[in-house]
């Protein structure tokens, strides 16, 4: 398996992590906070993150983004189908928010998308942990949507229409975050760490 694809997965899977202790966090804000533990890790290790990278798109191959989509997807499945397998009352939280999330017009799933890609290419960009902190947990608390951590509740939910909204999130991301790295270069291509 190649340093791409086992990156991506390893990205996915942290992600799921994130997204275990954000659905059981009896308290929002420290969910929030505990869930930027999977981007700094990301960031730190230099690992392959679909919704960190499609920013730079002018200068990463759109295969290598399709690879790193498609391993993230997979990989975050890894533990939240896991534990929830092991543990009802994580399932049964899956699917309440799962059930609030894809409630939402196709309209606002791209919108929430959009600045979600704007705080997710700020957080890469920037390389600085308060503010990658902030930027999950406004993310977050804000209710945008991010397209790997929003895979495992489209997968325990899943209809056409649950996928077409999910692919308006990945669409928002990939927006709101090649918009901000242009916006942020005044028009300059800069590469990814």
């Amino acid at each position: 398996m190649n340093t791409m694809i086992r990156q991506s997965i390893l990205s996915g899977a942290l992600v799921g992590i994130g997204v275990v202790i954000n659905t059981v966090s009896e308290n929002r804000y420290a969910g929030a906070m505990l869930f930027s533990l999977a981007l700094l890790t990301i960031i730190h290790c230099g690992l392959k993150l679909y919704t960190g990278k499609i920013g730079f798109v002018m200068t990463v191959p759109a295969k290598d983004l399709g690879v790193m989509l498609l391993g993230n997807l997979f990989g975050v499945l890894i533990p939240t189908l896991a534990i929830a397998s092991q543990k009802k009352n994580v399932m049964e939280k899956l699917l309440e928010v799962s059930g609030n999330k894809f409630s939402a017009s196709f309209l606002a799933m791209f919108i929430f998308g959009c600045f979600c890609g704007v705080l997710m290419f700020v957080a890469v960009y920037c390389k600085n942990t308060v503010i990658t902190v902030f930027c999950i947990m406004v993310f977050i608390l804000s209710g945008f949507e991010h397209c790997i951590a929003d895979f495992p509740y489209l997968a325990i939910n899943f209809s056409l229409a649950n996928l077409g909204k999910f692919l308006c999130v990945v669409a928002g991301n990939s927006v709101g975050s090649i918009v901000t790295h242009y916006l942020i270069k005044d028009g300059e291509v800069q590469k990814p760490a």
